[in-house]
């Protein structure tokens, strides 16, 4: 039987995701076909259980009422019927059971007699839910309580007086229970929601929750800002089939508007404030620090006069500078040029670095304008990372032949928007795909001062997009990709194009996208794999990736490894801090290099701002990863 340990989490103390549960409740309208159908529709929503109900009839209704409906009020001529219908069979509930356990939901199913609570106990469920009209109902209550599993109680329909007095009774009675906010109206109107109650109601339970009857999808919302940590909706296909419930149900596209917009809240909630890469890039853009109004020569102490803010913020803020004035410049400062606290440290010059034993060619990543000072390095790869105008500019390095291996790496942004092949936009695809005849053309261009290897022409082929909803199928996207990328083959015996691995949620002009296309291995596969191409291997890329769809990063390189033809080497952090010193990201590099042993390719470290500063980021990591120089 399956049975996520979420809600032991949680019940715990722990700290764990809201727990989500879905009811569909009796809107199967008595078919097992439908019900299993809205089980899969809640599994695709993202949600971590589904909720059913079960009644022994006879043991809850009189025999009169039973047999004749009509005898009391109006509205049991209208149940009485509905639940004789409704009312799944034994053989049914054990193929919902069998079908949670296929999909990996949590069970939960609510008992409105004791005679039906020994039937689902005895069925396997992860936790008892308890309908409003049976939170006073004490016995029922407690025989749940018997069987050692939480009890998630409803509390519409009742006083303060009424919550808070059952709150003591099942406290005392050492029965695992949870509360839930409700309002047991269908639909529930907003005027009656009563929000603010939830604070009052975590002095009466440890763990609070909300369960909603009301329309729309966005006050569950509001209720986990307010501290519930379980929510239950209905769900149904059709909101005007006959039943109680289908009016106040979310439909399957709703649930997964709300599952994902909780989600998302939930890592907004974090309560430390943290600067991510694309404020500190926005930051660079943007922000003013301290500028040399004259040439500064080492030695020179620095005094007020000497400086004045502009633009990038790559330097000394005006809130910092204070401390500087005073201090003895370690470096030779150009005029207008920005001020860093590197400045005013011992930095090594390039032409005094180590010398590194590394098993494959490695090298530096750099732009045209800094090319001489790395053509120094004893290192075999050098990779152009070019913007669309470096393309017109008519380079050639000092030293010919040169001895390094040519690596392009073709823009990512043309015209202010983004390369991408996987696109249903033909006008898009032929401008990204005129981008990347270029980026070849000026790759042959180049070759000729680097005659040695056949060149690398590092290109990110998209799949991206604003749209902040997941694509679980991206192989339309891949489709295209192959569709769009064909003619380009002709040119494998002149170069080769290795496409980029990326991240889920990578920074384009200043903000958060969602990558889809060219994030797994399985994508990164089916592309290369078709056009007999090899891939360029970024490490951070993969982890983000698979930290934000709990994948395993040594599965990911054993996939990606047979192609990979060239790395590109840094740390990472969570699903979006991209490019950190090694060592500092969440990268488990012992156990990623290993996967690398054996296998031929070239690498470059990729350390955000690792170029600055006579680039003693990138040194930093070529000297951290120089313990695995038998690999790399």
């Amino acid at each position: 039987m399956y049975k996520s340990n979420k809600l032991e989490k949680l019940f715990n103390g722990e700290e764990s995701p809201t727990y989500i549960i879905c009811e569909i409740g009796i809107n199967h309208n008595g078919d097992i076909n439908e019900a299993i159908n809205l089980i899969v529709a809640a599994k695709e929503s993202g949600v971590d259980a589904v909720k059913f109900q079960k009644r022994s009839l006879s043991d809850i209704y009189t025999k009169d009422l039973l047999e004749d409906s009509n005898s009391a009020e109006w509205n049991f001529d209208y149940l009485i019927p509905l639940l004789q219908e409704v009312e799944l069979s034994t053989s049914d509930y054990k193929l919902i059971r069998e079908k949670c356990n296929e999909l990996e939901l949590d069970l939960i199913i609510t008992p409105f007699d004791e005679v039906s609570a020994e039937f689902i106990a005895d069925l396997g469920i992860t936790a008892f839910k308890i309908s409003s009209a049976d939170m006073t109902n004490i016995g029922l209550v407690e025989k749940c309580g018997s069987y050692g599993l939480p009890v998630i109680i409803s509390t519409g329909m009742w006083s303060k007086s009424d919550i808070k007095k059952c709150s003591k009774i099942f406290k005392d009675k050492g029965i695992k229970f949870a509360f839930l906010h409700a309002q047991s109206t269908y639909p529930s109107p907003y005027e009656s929601l009563n929000l603010k109650f939830i604070t009052e109601l975590k002095t009466m339970s440890d763990v609070v929750g909300f369960s909603g009857h009301e329309r729309g999808t966005f006050i569950p919302i509001a209720a986990v800002t307010m501290g519930c940590k379980i929510i239950e909706k209905h769900i149904t296909f059709d909101k005007n089939k006959k039943g109680p419930d289908h009016k106040a149900s979310m439909l399957p596209e709703e649930w997964k508007e709300m599952v994902h917009n909780i989600r998302m809240l939930e890592i907004s909630l974090v309560g430390d404030k943290k600067v991510n890469q694309a404020e500190t890039l926005n930051k660079e853009l943007f922000a003013k620090s301290a500028v040399a109004k004259k040439d500064l020569p080492i030695g020179h102490v620095l005094i007020k006069d000497d400086i004045t803010f502009k633009s990038p913020g790559k330097g000394i803020f005006p809130h910092e500078i204070d401390q500087y004035y005073g201090k003895v410049l370690s470096n030779n400062i150009s005029n207008n040029h920005y001020i860093s606290k590197e400045d005013f440290e011992e930095v090594v010059e390039v032409k005094d670095w180590v010398k590194f034993d590394f098993n494959n060619d490695w090298g530096f990543k750099c732009r045209f304008h800094d090319y001489e000072t790395y053509d120094i390095l004893p290192s075999s790869v050098v990779e152009f990372h070019c913007s669309q105008n470096d393309l017109n500019i008519d380079f050639k390095p000092k030293v010919i032949p040169n001895n390094h291996q040519l690596i392009v790496h073709a823009p990512e942004i043309f015209d202010r928007e983004l390369f991408d092949i996987c696109s249903d936009d033909e006008s898009k695809v032929k401008r990204s795909r005129d981008i990347l005849e270029r980026t070849i053309h000026k790759t042959i261009e180049l070759s000729k001062y680097y005659p040695n290897k056949k060149p690398k022409i590092v290109v990110h082929l998209g799949g991206m997009s604003i749209d902040i909803r997941e694509m679980k199928d991206t192989r339309h996207l891949m489709d295209n990709a192959i569709k769009n990328f064909k003619g380009f083959e002709q040119y494998k015996d002149v170069v080769d194009i290795i496409p980029e691995n990326l991240p889920s949620r990578p920074w384009y002009f200043g903000g958060e996208w969602y990558q889809h296309g060219f994030a797994s291995a399985e994508d990164m596969r089916y592309f290369c794999d078709h056009y007999g191409l090899g891939m360029t291997y970024d490490i951070c890329h993969a982890l983000l990736y698979c930290q934000n769809h709990g994948k395993d990063i040594v599965e990911y390189t054993k996939t990606v490894m047979p192609i990979a033809k060239h790395l590109h080497i840094s740390d990472a952090e969570g699903i979006s801090g991209e490019g950190l010193q090694i060592g500092l990201g969440d990268m488990d590099f012992d156990k990623v290099i290993k996967e690398m042993e054996g296998y031929n390719f070239s690498w470059v470290t990729e350390i955000w701002s690792g170029h600055l500063h006579k680039s003693a980021g990138a040194y930093k990591a070529l000297k951290l990863l120089s313990e695995y120089n038998h690999i790399l």
